[in-house]
């Protein structure tokens, strides 16, 4: 099947006026901002849920779940989707899909329903995820590149905390609806703000393959890995269920490179992971995902069941880490831009694993102020330095024909590496059936070694035998 399309449609130079540049950074991240907190924003209201619809815990935990699931295998398919139709028509196509979804998801009577909203949710987030990362690449340059890319940074950190914070206000103050309801008129908002800032156009076109049969494999590729290692973390990794969908996750995955190397126009072209930059950015991507993910979990788990706080306590708690990396983004990043991005980058990992390296001295005997505070501040200054040379190095560097999908396969190194995070860490949280207090300095010196791993990683890729500056994808 094919598309008309234009694989550079939105070169540099093809900003939004100077006048209105600001509003649609504001409608791009806006999104960005609303898909990361529909992530985690009913997460709080659980409970309430359960009780209003006569759920099981087991069957409402499938209510994060199914909007992971749908996020994760189509993160790759909806870049395509971009560099087929258009980055703007399927941006917001995309957040018009959530906003529906949304909808249907408040108004659910009944769990099936809710769970059929909160994928559709996923469905929609994934579909408007890359290609608003993508136009971010493509619209803006420069300076304003770099402060978008920071700015994006922002939210994608401030992402869980946030909804847990924003939930937990939510359910509080009305009801568990609230939490998804919210994005209806936030949702309507930005489109309306996007369409008027961005417009619909995207510029000359020609026919380009969907990749039809790749993006089925890898939808189920990616869906099954991520339903393995969320299985994982909940029942172990030897349970039968565990196994078999990692196992028909490698499978898919097989198929994918084996048809994909017959195929004229690949989902995943060889060009995107052939620099060693690139490559080396991705895996990094993965493992800081793997680390920030679990850490903002396990910590959670120590406040809520060692130090005490409830729920919105809780997010209010994780907030400073949010707070920190929008200062490093916003402020210090600016102070930083004559550094290398690559020294930048390892400088923000070095700062990181500080931070997590810290979290190894909790126990049963910490307080916050001494025990969390300062630790989490310092991880949310190093990711701020390291994430936004991490987006520039791989969407700046990246053959303009394929932006959707490079952004597609950031986003779901973020996704998988979250998932393989939770469940790899799983095993020291839970070591020996110890108490949270027992085993959370375990958890994180399991982390400190994730760190540790994704320094050596960009250090060997990046500065090993061969390695080179990857020049800047050619602008049309």
């Amino acid at each position: 099947m094919t598309a008309d399309t234009a694989p550079g449609e939105l070169p540099k130079g093809a900003a939004p006026p100077q006048t209105s540049w600001a509003l649609a950074l504001t409608a791009i991240v806006g999104a960005e901002f609303m898909l990361q907190l529909d992530g985690t924003i009913v997460n709080v209201a659980l409970p309430a849920l359960q009780e209003d619809l006569g759920a099981s815990v087991a069957s409402a935990s499938w209510v994060p779940n199914a909007f992971l699931l749908a996020f994760g295998g189509l993160l790759l398919f909806a870049g395509r989707l971009g560099d087929a139709l258009g980055h703007r028509k399927v941006f917001l196509g995309g957040i018009s899909l959530v906003v529906v979804a949304s909808l249907v998801a408040g108004l659910a009577p009944n769990l099936e329903v809710l769970l059929f909203g909160r994928a559709l949710q996923g469905i929609g987030a994934a579909i408007a995820g890359p290609t608003g990362l993508a136009l971010l690449a493509l619209v803006f340059e420069g300076e304003r590149q770099q402060r978008a890319f920071g700015l994006y940074s922002t939210v994608a950190g401030l992402g869980a905390s946030g909804g847990m914070v924003l939930g937990g206000l939510l359910t509080w103050a009305g009801d568990w609806r609230w939490s998804l309801l919210v994005n209806v008129p936030v949702g309507l908002a930005l489109l309306l703000l996007a369409a008027k800032t961005l417009g619909l156009k995207d510029g000359p076109t020609r026919p380009r393959s969907l990749g039809l049969p790749s993006a089925a494999l890898v939808s189920g590729a990616v869906t099954a890995g991520v339903y393995g290692l969320v299985h994982a973390a909940e029942q172990g990794w030897g349970d039968t269920w565990t196994i078999a969908a990692l196992a028909a996750s490698a499978v898919l995955w097989t198929a994918l490179f084996v048809v994909d190397s017959r195929s004229a126009e690949p989902l995943l072209p060889g060009r995107i992971f052939a620099d060693r930059v690139r490559a080396g950015s991705f895996l990094n991507l993965l493992l800081l995902a793997a680390v920030l993910t679990s850490f903002l979990i396990y910590l959670v788990q120590y406040l809520q069941g060692v130090l005490d706080l409830n729920a919105l306590q809780s997010g209010l708690a994780i907030l400073p880490f949010g707070l920190a990396l929008l200062v490093t983004t916003q402020v210090l990043t600016k102070h930083l831009a004559p550094i290398d991005l690559k020294l930048r980058a390892i400088g923000g990992l070095v700062v990181v694993l500080a931070g997590v390296a810290w979290l190894t001295l909790l126990d049963g005997n910490s307080s916050y102020a001494t025990g969390v505070l300062p630790q989490i501040v310092l991880i949310g200054v190093g990711v701020g330095v390291a994430i936004v040379p991490f987006n520039i190095i791989i969407l700046s560097t990246a053959p303009p024909e394929y932006a959707g999908v490079t952004a597609g396969v950031l986003q779901t190194a973020l996704t998988i590496g979250g998932s393989v995070g939770l469940a790899v860490l799983l095993i020291p949280f839970t070591a020996d059936g110890g108490s949270v207090a027992d085993t959370i300095s375990d958890v994180f010196v399991w982390a400190s070694a994730l760190t540790a791993l994704a320094i050596a990683v960009a250090v060997s890729f990046w500065y090993g035998p061969g390695a080179r500056t990857p020049e800047p994808a050619a602008q049309d």
